[in-house]
């Protein structure tokens, strides 16, 4: 009669030296791949052609264009803020848009907060739009 030897499940088995070294090596490429992958994203995005289509007491409509040289569609967050000639901020928006790729892409956003109302349309001097992190 053969005697089965049953596997003890309780039992610790550590992981080889080699595979720790292995995974430890794959992990550190991967953040470098990654981090790489990062700094060229703002090379293939731009934004340009920036404007103010309606102004009104409390509300502005930002007109924009996103050009993409990327390969696949991006979800990116930008920054909107519109400052007065003496440099005070009148109202800043946090948006979220998808960026098809390989095109050049016209978006509008509405800023409707503003933080003191805009007695003259000539006080604005600045329109500054940029990627939030």
């Amino acid at each position: 009669m053969s005697a089965f030897e049953r596997i003890d499940m309780k039992k610790r088995r550590t992981i080889p030296p080699a595979v720790k070294l292995i995974l430890l090596v794959a992990v550190i490429f991967g953040f470098m791949l990654h981090n790489c992958w990062k700094k060229s994203q703002g090379r293939n995005l731009q934004i340009s052609e920036i404007e103010i289509t309606e102004l009104t007491r409390v509300s502005a409509d930002v007109a924009f264009v996103v050009s993409s040289r990327a390969s696949i569609e991006l979800k990116k967050s930008i920054l909107i803020e519109i400052y007065t000639k003496s440099g005070e901020l009148i109202a800043s928006k946090i948006s979220r848009i998808t960026i098809p790729p390989k095109t050049k892409k016209r978006y509008l956003k509405i800023l409707q907060k503003f933080n003191f109302p805009l007695d003259n349309p000539e006080d604005i001097d600045e329109i500054s739009i940029t990627w939030y992190k």
